[in-house]
């Protein structure tokens, strides 16, 4: 349950003419610059030099802290202007200071095939990319800056008594399931108001229909901003007909009911989308937003490092040399999550094994070891070959198609993103600066493993430009469909 006390609305003027005399909007905090979204989302907790001096059992307790670390990078400020967006664009629509939206609410429940006259305002976008990049992490980050939950009274002169929650996070059922949806929905409505209400009444009364008429009432009544549909990857496994179903009913919360719904998944979540453009239009209608693989040289990658590799707790410390930055990319790919469990497991065995310090050998020595289960996907990670790709679904890269879309013309460069974030760090940056000449002539206790630190693997030795044929060898690879999806027969029927 939420244990939080609640929100009571307090109002600020927008300067966006639409959002004007919507207390919906007007209680939400304010739209944020993207240094001042940058020092929100980050959380990087402090390491003191003492902590270094503790003995071992409680340093290995300490560790847990890496964890919690969150770096912002570009894609967290394109992610959070559009979450700011998408929240307060939903509300025009639904405006409860205007009787048409009161008309509305009343037609939902009393004659649904009555709401021709209803323009929705409500937007959409979807978030894919690989298992452990970071995803869900950065989304929990943008969203701790909403209140989930306001409590209404009065707004200006009017009373207005309401419970308005500003957003809603679920998970698709493993099963891909819309009744298990619905039940994920019932049990994240009672978190956010504090109370057991809603998931016990209809845990075993009526059938699907009635569920998802009473979910739409529910969201209706207490004017959720968005709802956020995480593991979307999951509808894969729906059976027949239930993803159209469940896709359909997602259509229609934004269309009838008005209500914004985000897609989240790894990138095998777009093969839900690639059969009819109605839903792909929908997927992708403020963008696609992919956390993608970075290269070893990509600056976010490089400001992701040297954050994380703040956070040592070995009795001596180094910096972050070449050296290291190559091991530690090749042994995870770039893959945030495989970082953080590498940081954590080197230490903690550097710090048992009274090496007490961190080294290409000791990292090697963890991939090699506690691991280890990670290699396969880590060798076709290297590999680059999106058919080996498509052996792990939740590693699959983005068709070629959907990498156009994902194309913004105009906006900020990623390099003066990161001069942003390089600032916005600084100013919060407790970081230890390490005795690196004082540690010098120490020498761990005993002498870490001598494995050998392995080069990258593979490299890709050729592209498809060097073919004879590039259409043929696209089309062998998977990266073209074999129809326009406007002309396919499920989109015609669904048109």
């Amino acid at each position: 349950m939420n244990t939080r006390a609640p929100i009571y609305a307090t109002y600020s003027p927008s300067p966006v003419a639409e959002y004007s005399g919507n207390p919906l909007i007007e209680a939400l905090p304010p739209i944020l610059s993207e240094e001042e979204a940058a020092s929100a989302i980050a959380h990087l907790p402090d390491v003191s030099e003492d902590e270094r001096n503790l003995p071992k059992e409680v340093r290995l307790h300490c560790l847990d802290r890496l964890r919690s670390v969150v770096q912002p990078l570009p894609i967290h400020l394109e992610l959070e202007s559009s979450v700011s967006s998408l929240l307060r664009s939903g509300y025009i629509s639904r405006n409860p200071m205007l009787a048409a939206t009161w008309r509305h609410l009343h037609m939902l429940s009393a004659d649904r095939q009555s709401m021709g006259h209803f323009q929705s305002s409500a937007s959409t976008f979807s978030l894919v990319g690989l298992s452990g990049i970071g995803k869900t992490t950065s989304l929990n980050s943008i969203l701790r800056l909403y209140p989930q939950t306001i409590v209404h009274k009065r707004y200006k002169d009017r009373e207005f008594v309401h419970t308005q929650i500003v957003w809603l996070k679920i998970e698709c059922p493993f099963d891909g399931s819309l009744s298990g949806l619905c039940h994920a929905f019932f049990r994240a409505v009672d978190q956010a108001l504090g109370q057991d209400k809603y998931a016990k009444r209809y845990k075993s009364k009526g059938g699907i229909l009635e569920m998802i008429q009473r979910m739409e009432q529910i969201a209706s009544t207490y004017f959720i901003g968005a709802i956020f549909i995480d593991e979307l990857q999951h509808l894969n496994a729906a059976k027949t007909g239930g993803k159209e179903n469940m896709l359909n009913f997602f259509v229609n919360l934004i269309n009838a009911i008005g209500i914004p719904v985000v897609f989240i998944g790894n990138t095998s979540m777009i093969e839900l989308f690639s059969n009819v453009l109605r839903n792909a239009r929908r997927a992708c209608g403020l963008g696609i937003y992919d956390f993608k693989q970075p290269e070893e040289e990509d600056e976010s990658w490089d400001l992701l490092l040297e954050t994380i590799w703040e956070y040592q707790w070995v009795g001596i410390p180094t910096p972050l040399t070449d050296a290291l930055r190559r091991t530690l990319y090749d042994l995870t790919q770039g893959v945030t999550d495989f970082l953080v469990k590498l940081m954590i497991l080197g230490q903690r065995y550097a710090i048992q094994s009274n090496i007490e310090t961190l080294t290409e050998e000791v990292f090697q020595h963890i991939a090699d070891t506690k691991m280890k289960l990670l290699k396969p996907a880590l060798a076709v990670l290297r590999s680059r070959d999106p058919l080996k790709m498509r052996k792990f679904e939740d590693l699959m890269p983005t068709d070629e198609q959907i990498n156009d879309m994902m194309i913004d013309a105009g906006v900020v460069s990623a390099e003066s993103r990161i001069s942003l974030l390089r600032k916005a760090k600084s100013k919060k940056d407790s970081a230890i600066e390490f005795d690196v000449t004082n540690n010098a002539s120490a020498k761990p206790e005993v002498e870490p493993p001598a494995t050998k630190v392995s080069p990258n693997l593979v490299t890709i030795s050729s592209t498809i430009l060097d073919q004879a044929n590039p259409l043929s060898a696209l089309r062998g690879a998977n990266w073209l469909q074999v129809e326009p999806l406007e002309f396919s027969d499920s989109y015609g029927k669904s048109a």
